[in-house]
């Protein structure tokens, strides 16, 4: 069995930690502790890889980290664009630059609003 990957979580609802790996969506381990849910979770897995082999089914693959090339397009309004160039261009660097800093501090902005966001706030991407 390879190495799955794994999240844990508290859970209100269920007044335990819950225990969840992606390449086994319809799989949980609950537990007391963060500890014994994952510990549930991995049993649980290891059952279901056993009866998916038994049945001759494929087997979910572990997940890889992606490899991130440093690059990706973006698509945006005309008006942007010129506005962003038009920036770049007063601040002497390349457009490219200058949407990597932007970036980084929205970003940098948005680390440390965190600490002050209710719990649903925390999920939103921006």
């Amino acid at each position: 069995m390879g190495t799955y990957s794994y999240r844990v979580f508290w859970s209100d609802e269920d007044n335990c930690y819950v225990a969840v790996c992606p390449e086994f969506a319809q799989l949980s381990g609950l537990g007391e502790s963060a500890e014994k849910a994952l510990s549930e979770l991995k049993v649980a897995i290891a059952l279901a890889v056993e009866t998916l082999e038994k049945r001759g089914e494929p087997v979910p693959e572990p997940a890889t980290q992606p490899d991130h090339s440093g690059q990706f397009r973006l698509r945006l309004p005309r008006s942007l664009h010129a506005a962003l160039a038009g920036r770049a261009e007063l601040e002497g660097v390349s457009l490219n630059t200058l949407a990597v800093a932007l970036l980084s501090r929205g970003l940098e902005s948005r680390r440390r609003a965190a600490c002050f966001e209710s719990p649903a706030d925390a999920n939103s991407p921006v």
